[in-house]
């Protein structure tokens, strides 16, 4: 799992932007990789950890019925979903109801609703993160209806390749069964949600690349700069510190090699 340290550390920070005083909602991850990239193995690590609901399968109906009281309370943070394409294999009515409600739970929240499914009525905005990962063949093949429902403008999307060292090292680790030994990643969770300064001069820091991503993505880049700046408040709450300093900035602009679609190879090595 080395090798996959900087998807490792995106998990990590993306599941503590949750516990954010002074960050509006917490973030949301979409992972690109092709088969047996690891992805599944990764997000399995971290189910033990509190605030987390790990889901293999979901529709709108069934999130409003049985998480969106838990998570109005903020007995679930995050759903995690390690395969997005099979809530996606429904007939179009349903994947589309299915859509819309991730995008309302990771962005605006809900607070009131009246369907044939059920009814609410709160002031309060149910909201939560979404990590979930596909295939970049699923994703080519899905691209078009997401880019019409807004769904990929939500989340920051990761995507990676292993590089032929990385291959092999993998193997190494099949042959030797190192990969029985590996355990589970059990975060530390504040007990209550802590305000963690960000001054703007570590914004600003940021603020070029995430211009660049936005420009290959057709965005002004508004929700990727918010969701980079809990990032780097994330990575701060992380090192036990109130206050984002230079080295948060330069783990976060390590992390953003991978922020598009490219399948860029993956290293562990950070500046």
């Amino acid at each position: 799992m080395e090798d996959l340290q900087p998807l490792i550390e995106m998990v990590t920070l993306t599941l503590l932007t949750a516990y954010l005083e002074n960050v509006q909602k917490p973030n949301s991850l979409l992972i690109i990789a092709k088969p047996e990239s690891g992805k599944t193995e990764v997000l399995k690590k971290f189910i033990p950890n509190k605030n987390v609901v790990y889901l293999t399968d979901a529709t709108a109906f069934g999130l409003e019925r049985d998480y969106f009281q838990k998570i109005e309370s903020g007995e679930i943070r995050h759903i995690i979903m390690p395969d997005l394409l099979k809530p996606l294999s429904r007939k179009e009515s349903t994947v589309r109801t299915f859509i819309t409600s991730l995008n309302a739970l990771t962005e605006e929240g809900v607070a009131s609703y009246s369907t044939y499914a059920g009814r609410r009525s709160s002031d309060i905005a149910v909201k939560c993160g979404i990590i979930t990962a596909i295939t970049d063949e699923e994703l080519n093949d899905q691209r078009h209806s997401w880019g019409r429902l807004g769904f990929l403008s939500r989340v920051i999307p990761f995507s990676y390749s292993y590089s032929m060292e990385s291959v092999k090292r993998v193997f190494d680790s099949i042959l030797g069964l190192d990969y029985l030994k590996e355990q589970s990643i059990e975060l530390q969770i504040p007990k209550s949600d802590k305000q963690v300064k960000l001054p703007r001069r570590y914004a600003e820091a940021i603020l070029p690349s995430t211009a660049t991503i936005a420009q290959a993505q057709k965005t002004y880049g508004f929700r990727l700069q918010k969701q980079f700046q809990a990032l780097l408040q994330a990575s701060a709450l992380e090192r036990g510190r109130t206050c984002v300093d230079s080295k948060d900035v330069d783990r976060v602009l390590h992390l953003m090699n991978w922020v598009n679609f490219d399948n860029r190879p993956i290293h562990s090595r950070r500046p």
